[in-house]
């Protein structure tokens, strides 16, 4: 994944609290994003006769899953850092 964003805290930029509920909007939008990749898993019925097309587009979006995770797990980790004040 991507560098962690780390902002310096202080009286005249954005709160703390600010900075922490701006991640959480993103946890929360790739939470919802996740689900929606899974429910557009392809799905053997759309690929008849075509299993190695089938397993090579699940694989494709597995990855692309992966990638919301990894972003998710990367903002969850830096809200963490800004609310424990470790920045």
């Amino acid at each position: 994944m991507t560098a962690t964003i780390r902002p310096a805290v202080n009286n005249n930029g954005t709160s703390r609290v600010d900075l922490v509920d701006q991640r959480r909007a993103i946890i929360d939008a790739c939470d919802a994003l996740v689900g929606a990749l899974r429910a557009a898993t392809p799905n053997g019925r759309d690929y008849p006769g075509e299993t190695e097309r089938l397993h090579a587009d699940r694989e494709t979006h597995y990855v692309r899953i992966k990638i919301v995770q990894d972003l998710r797990e990367a903002v969850f980790a830096e809200a963490l850092s800004i609310q424990q004040g470790s920045n």
